[in-house]
């Protein structure tokens, strides 16, 4: 696996680990100082950000199948949208126990967050599989690696016999 792929794996395993504790706050914590349709939103944005956690740690532990730099562009993009996506939702959820209700205006930021996650996986529909070619043929090598090492095996097997 290449560096930058593990650093996104990385990325996705703390926001991952990150939404469960802000679950865990949601739940536990802000559950009695704010209102439940405030609580829904807050668990919106971990719902989104759990999800793209995920997709962050599929797609790069399967970066091979894919355009490095269409991938790496739609990662990034999964990135952004987490922080400005769910960061925005986390705080339009919590403003009224640390702020006063005037800073409603940051939910005009939300959905610059769900454009960078629709950008994301539009990247990848339309020209994430463009690899396939590289692909196919590290499969090849993979597939004439192990016919050869079953051969040595035959080989060694039928010395065994004889």
């Amino acid at each position: 696996m290449k560096h930058t792929h593990r650093k996104y794996v990385k990325t996705g395993f703390f926001l991952a680990g990150l939404s469960v504790v802000f679950g865990a706050f949601g739940s536990h914590i802000l559950k009695s100082r704010i209102d439940e349709t405030a609580l829904n939103t807050f668990e919106i944005g971990i719902r989104y950000q759990m999800f793209h956690a995920l997709a962050l740690i599929i797609l790069g532990l399967n970066h091979r199948k894919f355009s490095e730099t269409k991938l790496n562009i739609a990662l990034r993009l999964m990135i952004a949208g987490v922080i400005i996506f769910s960061g925005s939702l986390y705080f339009l959820a919590t403003r009224a126990i640390w702020t006063s209700e005037s800073y409603a205006f940051v939910g005009a930021i939300t959905p610059i967050g769900g454009l960078s996650f629709i950008s994301a996986w539009l990247i990848l529909f339309f020209g994430g599989f463009s690899n396939t070619e590289k692909y196919a043929a590290e499969k090849e090598e993979l597939e004439e690696n192990s016919e050869k090492k079953r051969h040595r095996s035959k080989k060694s097997q039928a010395q065994l016999n004889d």
